[in-house]
Protein backbone atom coordinates (compact mmCIF):
# COMPACT_ATOMS: atom_id res chain seq x y z
CA UNK A 1 0.00 0.00 0.00
CA UNK A 2 1.14 3.55 -0.73
CA UNK A 3 2.28 6.14 1.76
CA UNK A 4 -0.50 8.74 1.93
CA UNK A 5 0.17 12.41 2.60
CA UNK A 6 -2.91 14.65 2.81
CA UNK A 7 -2.99 18.40 3.41
CA UNK A 8 -4.54 21.61 2.16
CA UNK A 9 -3.90 24.01 -0.71
CA UNK A 10 -2.29 26.92 1.09
CA UNK A 11 -2.08 27.66 4.80
CA UNK A 12 -1.96 31.43 5.29
CA UNK A 13 -5.67 32.23 5.52
CA UNK A 14 -6.83 34.87 7.99
CA UNK A 15 -10.28 33.28 8.22
CA UNK A 16 -8.68 30.09 9.64
CA UNK A 17 -7.88 32.00 12.84
CA UNK A 18 -10.25 30.64 15.45
CA UNK A 19 -11.29 27.69 13.33
CA UNK A 20 -7.76 26.23 13.11
CA UNK A 21 -5.15 28.71 14.25
CA UNK A 22 -5.45 29.72 17.92
CA UNK A 23 -4.28 33.27 17.23
CA UNK A 24 -3.31 35.60 14.38
CA UNK A 25 0.00 36.26 16.14
CA UNK A 26 1.47 32.78 15.74
CA UNK A 27 3.58 31.55 12.83
CA UNK A 28 0.87 29.88 10.76
CA UNK A 29 3.17 27.61 8.76
CA UNK A 30 4.97 26.35 11.85
CA UNK A 31 1.66 25.54 13.54
CA UNK A 32 0.33 23.92 10.36
CA UNK A 33 3.37 21.69 9.92
CA UNK A 34 2.92 20.30 13.42
CA UNK A 35 -0.53 19.03 12.41
CA UNK A 36 -0.12 18.05 8.75
CA UNK A 37 2.75 16.40 6.87
CA UNK A 38 2.30 18.24 3.58
CA UNK A 39 0.90 21.38 2.01
CA UNK A 40 0.46 22.65 -1.52
CA UNK A 41 2.04 26.06 -2.10
CA UNK A 42 -0.55 28.03 -4.05
CA UNK A 43 1.22 31.41 -4.04
CA UNK A 44 3.94 30.28 -6.47
CA UNK A 45 1.26 30.18 -9.16
CA UNK A 46 0.77 33.95 -8.95
CA UNK A 47 4.41 35.03 -8.77
CA UNK A 48 7.95 33.81 -8.20
CA UNK A 49 8.78 33.57 -4.49
CA UNK A 50 11.80 35.34 -3.08
CA UNK A 51 14.73 33.22 -1.92
CA UNK A 52 14.22 34.53 1.61
CA UNK A 53 10.59 33.44 1.62
CA UNK A 54 11.53 29.94 0.53
CA UNK A 55 14.19 29.79 3.27
CA UNK A 56 11.40 30.65 5.70
CA UNK A 57 9.30 27.75 4.40
CA UNK A 58 12.22 25.40 4.96
CA UNK A 59 13.05 26.77 8.40
CA UNK A 60 9.50 26.87 9.79
CA UNK A 61 8.48 23.30 9.00
CA UNK A 62 9.22 20.00 10.68
CA UNK A 63 12.05 17.82 9.25
CA UNK A 64 9.78 15.31 7.48
CA UNK A 65 7.40 17.94 6.07
CA UNK A 66 6.95 17.94 2.27
CA UNK A 67 5.65 20.74 0.07
CA UNK A 68 4.06 20.52 -3.32
CA UNK A 69 4.18 23.66 -5.43
CA UNK A 70 2.32 25.07 -8.41
CA UNK A 71 4.32 26.24 -11.41
CA UNK A 72 4.02 29.99 -12.00
CA UNK A 73 1.13 30.99 -14.26
CA UNK A 74 3.73 32.80 -16.39
CA UNK A 75 4.67 29.35 -17.68
CA UNK A 76 1.26 27.65 -17.78
CA UNK A 77 -1.26 30.41 -18.45
CA UNK A 78 0.58 33.32 -20.04
CA UNK A 79 3.16 31.50 -22.21
CA UNK A 80 1.12 28.28 -22.26
CA UNK A 81 4.22 26.00 -22.20
CA UNK A 82 5.62 27.47 -25.45
CA UNK A 83 9.37 26.85 -25.62
CA UNK A 84 9.80 29.65 -28.14
CA UNK A 85 8.65 32.10 -25.45
CA UNK A 86 11.41 31.10 -23.03
CA UNK A 87 9.60 28.79 -20.61
CA UNK A 88 12.73 26.65 -20.16
CA UNK A 89 14.51 29.67 -18.70
CA UNK A 90 11.45 30.46 -16.56
CA UNK A 91 11.38 26.89 -15.24
CA UNK A 92 15.08 27.01 -14.37
CA UNK A 93 14.60 30.27 -12.48
CA UNK A 94 11.70 28.79 -10.52
CA UNK A 95 13.66 25.69 -9.51
CA UNK A 96 16.66 27.79 -8.47
CA UNK A 97 14.44 29.87 -6.19
CA UNK A 98 12.96 26.71 -4.67
CA UNK A 99 16.45 25.35 -3.90
CA UNK A 100 16.23 25.91 -0.09
CA UNK A 101 13.45 23.34 0.22
CA UNK A 102 14.84 21.11 -2.56
CA UNK A 103 18.20 20.69 -0.79
CA UNK A 104 16.39 19.79 2.44
CA UNK A 105 14.30 17.13 0.65
CA UNK A 106 11.13 19.08 1.38
CA UNK A 107 9.89 19.50 -2.18
CA UNK A 108 7.50 16.86 -3.42
CA UNK A 109 5.58 17.04 -6.73
CA UNK A 110 5.41 20.22 -8.78
CA UNK A 111 1.97 20.87 -10.22
CA UNK A 112 1.54 21.93 -13.85
CA UNK A 113 -2.00 23.32 -13.89
CA UNK A 114 -3.23 24.14 -17.38
CA UNK A 115 -5.89 26.79 -18.07
CA UNK A 116 -9.46 25.68 -18.96
CA UNK A 117 -9.14 26.84 -22.58
CA UNK A 118 -5.90 24.92 -23.17
CA UNK A 119 -7.17 22.19 -25.47
CA UNK A 120 -5.37 19.03 -26.49
CA UNK A 121 -2.03 19.84 -28.14
CA UNK A 122 0.34 16.87 -27.86
CA UNK A 123 3.23 18.43 -29.74
CA UNK A 124 3.39 21.46 -27.44
CA UNK A 125 2.90 19.36 -24.32
CA UNK A 126 5.55 16.80 -25.22
CA UNK A 127 8.07 19.50 -26.13
CA UNK A 128 7.57 20.90 -22.64
CA UNK A 129 7.72 17.52 -20.91
CA UNK A 130 11.07 16.84 -22.59
CA UNK A 131 12.73 19.76 -20.78
CA UNK A 132 11.56 18.74 -17.30
CA UNK A 133 14.44 17.52 -15.10
CA UNK A 134 14.09 13.78 -14.54
CA UNK A 135 15.13 13.96 -10.88
CA UNK A 136 12.05 16.08 -10.05
CA UNK A 137 8.47 14.82 -9.83
CA UNK A 138 5.73 16.57 -11.77
CA UNK A 139 1.95 16.25 -11.87
CA UNK A 140 -0.28 17.84 -14.49
CA UNK A 141 -3.86 19.05 -14.08
CA UNK A 142 -5.91 19.24 -17.26
CA UNK A 143 -8.97 21.45 -17.12
CA UNK A 144 -10.29 20.82 -20.61
CA UNK A 145 -12.08 17.55 -21.45
CA UNK A 146 -10.36 17.28 -24.85
CA UNK A 147 -7.41 15.65 -23.00
CA UNK A 148 -9.51 12.72 -21.70
CA UNK A 149 -8.27 10.09 -24.18
CA UNK A 150 -5.89 7.13 -23.94
CA UNK A 151 -3.21 8.93 -25.95
CA UNK A 152 -2.88 11.48 -23.14
CA UNK A 153 -2.35 8.85 -20.46
CA UNK A 154 0.25 7.07 -22.61
CA UNK A 155 2.17 10.32 -23.06
CA UNK A 156 2.20 10.98 -19.32
CA UNK A 157 3.39 7.44 -18.61
CA UNK A 158 6.21 7.88 -21.12
CA UNK A 159 7.57 10.85 -19.14
CA UNK A 160 6.48 9.56 -15.68
CA UNK A 161 4.21 12.54 -15.09
CA UNK A 162 1.31 12.01 -12.67
CA UNK A 163 -2.17 12.80 -13.88
CA UNK A 164 -3.95 14.97 -11.31
CA UNK A 165 -7.16 13.36 -10.11
CA UNK A 166 -9.74 16.03 -9.24
CA UNK A 167 -13.03 16.45 -7.48
CA UNK A 168 -15.00 19.36 -8.92
CA UNK A 169 -18.33 20.12 -10.65
CA UNK A 170 -17.12 20.05 -14.28
CA UNK A 171 -14.46 17.36 -14.82
CA UNK A 172 -14.56 13.60 -14.10
CA UNK A 173 -12.87 12.21 -10.99
CA UNK A 174 -11.44 9.14 -12.71
CA UNK A 175 -8.67 7.49 -10.60
CA UNK A 176 -6.18 7.39 -13.47
CA UNK A 177 -2.57 6.47 -12.60
CA UNK A 178 0.30 7.44 -14.91
CA UNK A 179 3.34 7.50 -12.58
CA UNK A 180 4.65 5.79 -9.45
CA UNK A 181 2.90 8.42 -7.33
CA UNK A 182 -0.56 9.97 -7.46
CA UNK A 183 -1.70 13.57 -7.07
CA UNK A 184 -5.26 14.41 -5.98
CA UNK A 185 -7.01 17.77 -5.55
CA UNK A 186 -10.41 18.23 -3.92
CA UNK A 187 -11.65 21.59 -5.26
CA UNK A 188 -15.16 21.52 -3.82
CA UNK A 189 -18.58 21.45 -5.48
CA UNK A 190 -19.88 24.91 -4.73
CA UNK A 191 -21.11 27.56 -7.12
CA UNK A 192 -19.00 30.63 -7.93
CA UNK A 193 -16.57 29.72 -6.56
CA UNK A 194 -16.38 25.93 -6.23
CA UNK A 195 -13.98 26.26 -3.31
CA UNK A 196 -16.62 27.64 -0.95
CA UNK A 197 -17.83 24.16 -0.12
CA UNK A 198 -17.96 21.87 2.89
CA UNK A 199 -17.85 18.20 1.92
CA UNK A 200 -20.26 15.93 3.76
CA UNK A 201 -19.11 12.68 5.34
CA UNK A 202 -21.04 10.72 2.69
CA UNK A 203 -19.29 12.60 -0.13
CA UNK A 204 -15.88 11.87 1.38
CA UNK A 205 -16.73 8.21 1.91
CA UNK A 206 -17.28 7.82 -1.85
CA UNK A 207 -13.56 8.52 -2.28
CA UNK A 208 -12.38 5.64 -0.10
CA UNK A 209 -12.65 2.95 -2.83
CA UNK A 210 -10.81 5.23 -5.27
CA UNK A 211 -8.02 5.89 -2.78
CA UNK A 212 -7.66 2.17 -2.06
CA UNK A 213 -7.56 1.41 -5.79
CA UNK A 214 -4.90 4.04 -6.45
CA UNK A 215 -2.92 3.02 -3.36
CA UNK A 216 -2.32 -0.44 -4.83
CA UNK A 217 -0.70 1.03 -7.95
CA UNK A 218 1.66 3.71 -6.58
CA UNK A 219 4.28 4.27 -3.92
CA UNK A 220 2.94 7.60 -2.66
CA UNK A 221 -0.28 9.59 -2.74
CA UNK A 222 -0.31 13.37 -2.34
CA UNK A 223 -3.77 14.83 -1.78
CA UNK A 224 -4.86 18.43 -1.13
CA UNK A 225 -8.16 19.99 -0.18
CA UNK A 226 -8.58 23.29 -2.00
CA UNK A 227 -11.94 24.25 -0.41
CA UNK A 228 -10.20 26.67 1.92
CA UNK A 229 -13.11 28.97 2.78
CA UNK A 230 -13.78 29.25 6.53
CA UNK A 231 -11.49 26.29 7.31
CA UNK A 232 -13.54 23.69 5.43
CA UNK A 233 -10.34 22.25 3.90
CA UNK A 234 -8.85 21.59 7.33
CA UNK A 235 -11.97 19.81 8.58
CA UNK A 236 -12.45 17.71 5.43
CA UNK A 237 -8.78 16.72 5.27
CA UNK A 238 -8.80 15.56 8.87
CA UNK A 239 -12.05 13.68 8.31
CA UNK A 240 -10.49 11.87 5.37
CA UNK A 241 -7.44 10.95 7.43
CA UNK A 242 -9.76 9.53 10.07
CA UNK A 243 -11.69 7.48 7.50
CA UNK A 244 -8.41 6.07 6.22
CA UNK A 245 -7.41 5.11 9.77
CA UNK A 246 -4.23 7.19 9.75
CA UNK A 247 -5.28 10.12 11.94
CA UNK A 248 -3.20 10.97 15.02
CA UNK A 249 -4.56 11.84 18.46
CA UNK A 250 -3.48 15.47 18.01
CA UNK A 251 -5.26 15.60 14.66
CA UNK A 252 -8.42 14.17 16.26
CA UNK A 253 -8.45 17.02 18.79
CA UNK A 254 -8.01 19.60 16.03
CA UNK A 255 -10.75 17.97 13.96
CA UNK A 256 -13.23 18.16 16.84
CA UNK A 257 -12.35 21.79 17.46
CA UNK A 258 -12.72 22.79 13.80
CA UNK A 259 -16.02 20.92 13.41
CA UNK A 260 -17.46 22.50 16.57
CA UNK A 261 -16.30 25.94 15.43
CA UNK A 262 -17.91 25.54 12.01
CA UNK A 263 -21.17 24.23 13.46
CA UNK A 264 -21.35 27.17 15.86
CA UNK A 265 -20.62 29.57 13.02
CA UNK A 266 -23.39 28.03 10.92
CA UNK A 267 -25.87 28.46 13.78
CA UNK A 268 -24.89 32.10 14.22
CA UNK A 269 -25.29 32.73 10.50
CA UNK A 270 -28.73 31.13 10.51
CA UNK A 271 -29.68 33.33 13.48
CA UNK A 272 -28.55 36.47 11.68
CA UNK A 273 -30.57 35.61 8.60
CA UNK A 274 -33.74 35.35 10.71
CA UNK A 275 -32.94 38.24 13.06
CA UNK A 276 -31.08 41.14 11.40
CA UNK A 277 -28.31 42.98 13.24
CA UNK A 278 -29.50 44.66 16.39
CA UNK A 279 -28.86 48.28 17.24
CA UNK A 280 -26.45 49.05 14.41
CA UNK A 281 -27.18 52.77 14.80
CA UNK A 282 -25.28 52.77 18.11
CA UNK A 283 -22.12 51.19 16.66
CA UNK A 284 -19.12 53.41 15.99
CA UNK A 285 -17.11 53.53 12.76
CA UNK A 286 -14.37 51.10 13.87
CA UNK A 287 -16.91 48.63 15.27
CA UNK A 288 -18.96 48.77 12.07
CA UNK A 289 -15.86 48.23 9.94
CA UNK A 290 -14.64 45.31 12.04
CA UNK A 291 -18.01 43.63 11.55
CA UNK A 292 -17.11 43.32 7.86
CA UNK A 293 -13.32 42.97 7.83
CA UNK A 294 -10.85 40.97 9.93
CA UNK A 295 -8.39 42.76 12.23
CA UNK A 296 -5.51 41.47 10.12
CA UNK A 297 -6.96 42.85 6.88
CA UNK A 298 -7.85 46.14 8.54
CA UNK A 299 -4.24 46.49 9.71
CA UNK A 300 -3.12 45.90 6.13
CA UNK A 301 -5.63 48.48 4.92
CA UNK A 302 -4.15 51.03 7.30
CA UNK A 303 -0.72 50.16 5.90
CA UNK A 304 -1.72 51.30 2.40
CA UNK A 305 -0.52 54.87 1.91
CA UNK A 306 -2.85 57.58 0.63
CA UNK A 307 -0.49 58.06 -2.32
CA UNK A 308 -1.45 54.58 -3.56
CA UNK A 309 -5.01 55.83 -4.17
CA UNK A 310 -4.59 56.90 -7.77
CA UNK A 311 -8.18 58.04 -8.25
CA UNK A 312 -11.18 58.63 -6.00
CA UNK A 313 -14.52 59.96 -7.21
CA UNK A 314 -17.58 60.35 -4.99
CA UNK A 315 -20.81 61.50 -6.57
CA UNK A 316 -24.28 60.80 -5.30
CA UNK A 317 -24.51 57.14 -4.41
CA UNK A 318 -21.43 56.14 -6.46
CA UNK A 319 -17.86 55.76 -5.22
CA UNK A 320 -15.21 54.89 -7.80
CA UNK A 321 -11.55 54.40 -6.93
CA UNK A 322 -8.27 53.11 -8.33
CA UNK A 323 -6.00 51.71 -5.63
CA UNK A 324 -2.60 50.37 -6.61
CA UNK A 325 -3.47 48.44 -9.81
CA UNK A 326 -7.02 47.59 -8.75
CA UNK A 327 -10.45 49.11 -9.20
CA UNK A 328 -13.32 49.61 -6.77
CA UNK A 329 -16.90 50.58 -7.52
CA UNK A 330 -19.45 51.03 -4.72
CA UNK A 331 -22.96 51.63 -6.01
CA UNK A 332 -24.95 52.51 -2.92
CA UNK A 333 -28.25 52.99 -4.73
CA UNK A 334 -28.20 49.58 -6.45
CA UNK A 335 -26.48 47.88 -3.50
CA UNK A 336 -23.52 46.59 -5.52
CA UNK A 337 -19.78 46.50 -4.77
CA UNK A 338 -17.35 45.37 -7.47
CA UNK A 339 -13.59 44.92 -7.16
CA UNK A 340 -10.83 42.94 -8.89
CA UNK A 341 -8.07 41.86 -6.47
CA UNK A 342 -7.41 38.14 -5.84
CA UNK A 343 -8.53 38.28 -2.20
CA UNK A 344 -11.87 39.78 -3.24
CA UNK A 345 -12.87 36.43 -4.77
CA UNK A 346 -12.54 34.89 -1.30
CA UNK A 347 -14.57 37.73 0.25
CA UNK A 348 -17.55 37.47 -2.10
CA UNK A 349 -19.27 34.40 -0.56
CA UNK A 350 -19.26 35.92 2.96
CA UNK A 351 -19.76 39.49 1.78
CA UNK A 352 -16.75 40.62 3.77
CA UNK A 353 -14.22 43.31 2.86
CA UNK A 354 -10.65 42.95 1.62
CA UNK A 355 -7.87 45.39 2.57
CA UNK A 356 -8.50 47.58 -0.50
CA UNK A 357 -12.17 48.08 0.39
CA UNK A 358 -11.09 48.68 3.97
CA UNK A 359 -8.77 51.45 2.80
CA UNK A 360 -11.56 53.10 0.79
CA UNK A 361 -13.79 53.25 3.86
CA UNK A 362 -10.89 54.68 5.87
CA UNK A 363 -10.34 57.61 3.50
CA UNK A 364 -13.82 58.61 2.35
CA UNK A 365 -15.75 61.12 4.52
CA UNK A 366 -16.50 59.45 7.83
CA UNK A 367 -20.26 60.15 7.77
CA UNK A 368 -20.49 58.65 4.28
CA UNK A 369 -18.52 55.57 5.36
CA UNK A 370 -20.68 55.03 8.46
CA UNK A 371 -23.88 55.36 6.41
CA UNK A 372 -22.78 52.73 3.84
CA UNK A 373 -21.41 50.35 6.48
CA UNK A 374 -24.71 50.49 8.38
CA UNK A 375 -26.59 49.76 5.18
CA UNK A 376 -24.26 46.85 4.45
CA UNK A 377 -24.88 45.32 7.86
CA UNK A 378 -28.65 45.81 8.01
CA UNK A 379 -29.32 45.00 4.33
CA UNK A 380 -26.51 42.51 3.75
CA UNK A 381 -28.65 39.91 1.96
CA UNK A 382 -29.70 42.54 -0.61
CA UNK A 383 -26.17 43.63 -1.51
CA UNK A 384 -24.23 42.04 -4.37
CA UNK A 385 -20.45 41.57 -4.14
CA UNK A 386 -19.14 40.96 -7.66
CA UNK A 387 -15.90 40.89 -9.68
CA UNK A 388 -15.10 44.22 -11.32
CA UNK A 389 -15.66 44.16 -15.11
CA UNK A 390 -15.57 47.88 -15.91
CA UNK A 391 -17.96 50.71 -15.20
CA UNK A 392 -19.61 50.61 -18.60
CA UNK A 393 -20.58 46.95 -18.19
CA UNK A 394 -22.28 47.26 -14.84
Amino acid sequence: MAEIRLGTSGWSYAEWVGAFYPSDRINKLSFYSNIFRTCEIDSTFYSYPSKGLVYGWARNTSPDFVFSAKLPRLITHEKKLRLEEGVEKDLKKFLELMDPIITRNKLGPILIQLPPRFKKDYERLENFLKILPEEKRFAIEFRNTSWWVEETWNLLKKYKIAYTIVDEPVLPSDPIVTADFSFIRWHGRGERPWYNYRYSIKELELWLPKLREVSKKVKEIYGYFNNHFHGYAVENCLQMLEMLGIITEEQKKIKEHVSNYLETRAMIQAHNVTFPFGNVSSMGFEELLLSLISKEKLARAKGISDEEIKELNIRGGIIEASIRDYHVLIDENNRVITHDCADWVRCIPDKSLCKHLGKIFLIIPRDKAVLILRKLLTEKKDWQFKPYVGREKQ
